[in-house]
């Protein structure tokens, strides 16, 4: 005697169920956005740019040490911080989480989209929901001002 299941409708409703449920899961699977090999989570800073024109963002005048303050050169805005007397810092101000613009604020900068705060002594994530520390740009004090390779 030869046993053969029966298509029954719920039969057929469990199997279309279980390969759509399948099929939903993958296709959800690829709305998260999956971070590249050894991509930057915030936990460390992001390598320095150094392959753009050195160009003048600001005079060194304007940002006290342990401030922060905004600029711009060859297109590219950005935000500064001046950690002492010798040095000075240069990030992208556009958010890793949005892409809104961050500003100034105090010794960090701060997404006024969504709320995230990034270090200004090296652009790392204080608080998110930003995962990733803001791309860093080589700076240096020339004189009275302060220039940036962008």
């Amino acid at each position: 005697m030869t046993f053969e299941p029966s298509l029954t409708r719920r039969n057929i409703l469990r199997a279309t169920t279980a390969v759509s449920g399948g099929a939903c899961a993958l296709a959800l699977a690829g709305c998260v956005p999956a971070a590249a090999p050894g991509a930057d989570t915030g936990a460390t800073p992001q390598p320095i740019a150094t392959t753009g024109k050195p160009v003048r963002v600001g005079k060194l005048s304007e940002v006290p040490v342990g401030s922060t303050a905004s600029g711009s050169g060859n297109g590219v805005n950005l935000v500064i911080f001046r950690p002492d007397e010798k040095t000075v810092l240069a990030y992208s101000d556009v958010c890793t989480h949005a892409g809104c613009q961050v500003a100034p604020s105090g010794t960090d900068f701060k997404c006024p989209c969504h709320g995230s705060i990034f270090k200004g002594a090296d652009g790392t994530v204080i608080s998110g929901p930003a995962k990733m520390a803001l791309p860093r740009f080589a700076a240096a004090i020339d004189g009275e001002w302060i220039t940036v390779s962008v």
